[in-house]
């Protein structure tokens, strides 16, 4: 009965994880490049029981028969917990914004032979453009600095630099901001941007945006504000020749969050009721429990 209680109970912890990833998920649903959580569900180890010192009883399809006056009658489940939230990196819609500063990134990398797996299929590579928080604009972003992320929606702050709401800088594939615009009048803010990247700006110079590859991205750690960062420096890599024509930039568009609503509120609805019906586990075990303490063997 006891063992009733401790499943039931993880149950609901594993539930209500997998509640607050949806619950996020469908927070985001307007954030642009936004890639979903998706929360893992694991069965902790069954267990084999067994009636001690009895010749007779079923036996359990699947497990051998034990000798010894012990008979099988049946297996425990010790219930569920979320042993991860994985990434979820299926393309967004691509929408038009009109903004001049917005990109978004399409991408169809070609998947090397020596590919990892994943749920069995080789992963593809994912194109993600380059970030990060600087103090000093006129310094180069450091490895530990920079981070990555599918956020197209850019802005022009007061020094002339594109930046996003969260505050990360744009970076060139030098690893250093862009500056569209200054104070001498060369850089008005006009940009053109090729699909492959390339910033042509007013003054007749030239920047290209810091694309990357991650050969496997489900590798990379989400962090807060739409971002990533690879747990090692060699996850991450510079586009080479193969990707040529494999990936575009498209100026004044921006890739929507890969969330589907309907989905996603049916899955959550889905979630409440199995931690409705844990609950009524649990409260009739109490209930059971109590009778057996306050009533059974009471002396009238």
């Amino acid at each position: 009965m006891i063992r009733g209680l401790y499943t039931a109970g993880s149950g609901m912890v594993a539930l209500q994880n997998r509640q607050e990833a949806l619950a996020n998920n469908l927070a985001n649903i307007n954030t642009p490049g936004y890639k979903q959580n998706e929360g893992v569900l694991r069965s902790f180890p069954e267990e084999l029981l067994m009636r001690m010192n009895d010749e007779e009883g079923p036996e359990v399809k699947g497990y051998p028969k034990i000798d010894r006056h012990s008979v099988q009658i049946g297996r425990l489940h010790q219930g569920v917990y979320m042993s991860e939230s994985i990434s979820n990196f299926i393309q967004g819609d691509i929408a038009e914004s009109n903004n001049p500063y917005d990109v978004a990134l399409t991408d169809n990398l070609p998947i090397p032979e020596n590919a990892p797996l994943f749920n069995r299929k080789p992963v593809q590579p994912k194109l993600f453009v380059s970030v990060a928080k600087l103090e000093n604009v006129n310094g180069t972003a450091t490895a530990e600095q920079i981070r990555y992320g599918r956020n197209g929606n850019w802005n022009v702050n007061t020094q002339g630099y594109l930046v996003n709401s969260d505050g990360y800088y744009l970076l060139g594939n030098d690893n250093r901001p862009i500056q569209i615009s200054d104070d001498t009048g060369l850089l008005d803010g006009k940009i053109t941007i090729d699909a492959d990247g390339l910033i042509h700006l007013s003054d007749g110079t030239t920047r290209q945006l810091g694309l990357v590859k991650a050969n496997n991205p489900f590798q990379m750690v989400r962090e807060g504000n739409n971002v990533f960062r690879p747990q090692n420096p060699e996850d991450v890599q510079a586009l080479d020749g193969t990707d040529t024509g494999r990936y575009a930039i498209r100026q004044g568009w921006i890739e929507r969050a890969n969330v589907d609503p309907t989905r996603t509120m049916t899955d959550m609805m889905t979630v409440m009721r199995s931690y409705e019906a844990n609950q009524r586990v649990i409260t009739t075990l109490d209930g059971t429990m109590d009778k057996a303490v306050n009533e059974v063997g009471r002396v009238t």
